[in-house]
Order: C-alpha cells, then structure tokens, then sequence
C-alpha cells in the first residue's frame, strides 16, 4: 500500500499514512490540536497535494491546446473565407438581406402568373430560404483569399428550403434559385415568367426581347444577367463620389 507523510496545519506534526485514508482513519486528524480546537483538525498531504497541482494545471493545459486545435479548425482561411461569402456575394451583394428582400417581393406576385398562387402562399407562410456557400468547384490563397472561378453556380433544395450558392454567385443566379424555392421547379414558361417578373420588379426596368422566346433553358438565364449586369453592378459597388477641387479665384 503507498504511503505518504500527512502533516497537521496547525501543529506541524506528520506520521506516515496511506495515499487514500478512509474517513474514519484516526491518522487523518491531529488528536492533540483537535481536542484544543474543539473540532476535528484534519492533516493534510503535501506531496499528494503538489501532484494533484501538477495534475490540474496538465488537465488545463491538454484543455487549452484542444480548444487552440478546434478554433484553428474552425478558423482555417477557406472556411473564414466561407463564412464572408455566405453573406455577400459577386460586387459585395449582401446575400441574405437581398434574399430575405425578394423572397417578400414574391407575396405580390400578380395571380395571372402560373404558379403564382403557390409562390405566394409559399412567401407568406415560410421564411426565407437559407443560404450558404457550396463546397466544392472554388479555392483560396494562402491569405484566404477566393480565386477568381470562373462560376456563378446555385442550388436549390426545395424540399429542405434552403439554397447553395458559389462564392462568386450573380444577382440573377440568385434569384433563379429563389424562384425554384417558391414552387417552381422546371425551367419552363411559368418559371421564366416568374423569374423575369421578379427581376423587373427589383430592377425597375424592362428585359428586352422577352416576348420573342421560343426556347426556355440556361440561354435565358445569360440574356438577363447581360441586361441586368451594369444596374446590378451599379447598385451594390457604388461609385464613388470625386472630392471636390477647391475653386480658386
């Protein structure tokens, strides 16, 4: 049985004793000062009490190194990087306040649109679709910088209403995913309709060419992203303003 030597704090007194004495183990208390004290004075262990200093400042220690690990973890540059463009997107777009903004504009959806009653029921009774940044086709620098991809791409899980989106992602693209989140999910008539309509209401502009469409597809997509580019760009990088040059006489 291990043995260490337990001392009275009042006295100074020590006798050898086990590691671990039961409760009721008369080497555990100093007679002598407990019948002066009136109460019972424990000994106490000095070596068993620097061990368990050294026990505790390792357990925090370990502790201080596992929290450093999951913060560097959670902190690696893509996923800070992930983060930033989960909130803004191509020319500084903030993501979720302009998808929170459409996704109100559908409630005014004009009931002559096919599939506007359920893209109306579907604005009013549900939030907002979720937005987060997709994980794959992009990448960083060392200084958790996004490399210029090339993408626009989204996708929409209707089924969970939420939306995945590049880090790069347009304005338009982001849109097309709300509309598939609104009910619409073939890229037919109704869908580019609702997708046109929503783009001219935001916009406040007219898509040009938009009676001429025989064919429904991506190609759409492009022609309004082309006519939308600069007011988009426009609005969200303003330009700005050229301090003005004092006059001189």
């Amino acid at each position: 049985m291990k043995q260490a030597r337990w001392k009275c704090p009042t006295c100074g007194h020590g006798l050898l004793a086990p590691t671990r004495p039961r409760r009721n183990d008369v080497r555990r208390y100093c007679l002598p000062c407990s019948s002066k004290a009136g109460v019972l004075v424990e000994r106490i262990a000095p070596a068993l009490d620097a061990q368990r200093n050294r026990r505790d400042a390792q357990r925090r220690e370990r502790e201080k190194a596992q929290r450093e690990r999951e913060r560097k973890r959670k902190n690696t540059p893509r996923k800070v990087a992930a983060r930033q463009f989960s909130k803004v997107g191509q020319y500084g777009m903030p993501i979720q306040t302009e998808t929170a903004r459409l996704w109100r504009m559908l409630r005014h959806m004009p009931t002559t649109y096919r599939g506007a009653t359920t893209a109306i029921s579907r604005s009013k009774r549900m939030p907002a679709p979720k937005v987060a940044v997709k994980d794959k086709y992009w990448s960083i620098d060392k200084d958790g910088r996004v490399l210029n991809t090339g993408r626009s791409a989204g996708l929409a899980y209707t089924w969970q209403h939420r939306i995945a989106v590049e880090p790069n992602v347009s304005w338009e693209t982001l849109a097309h995913e709300i509309i598939h989140c609104a009910g619409y999910h073939k890229h037919d008539i109704a869908f580019y309709s609702a997708l046109i309509w929503l783009t001219e209401r935001r916009w406040r502009t007219t898509i040009k060419d938009r009676h001429t469409i025989t064919a429904y597809g991506y190609h759409i997509d492009a022609m309004i992203e082309r006519q939308i580019d600069d007011i988009v760009r426009n609005h969200f990088q303003p330009t700005p303003i050229e301090p003005t040059q004092p006059t001189t006489e």
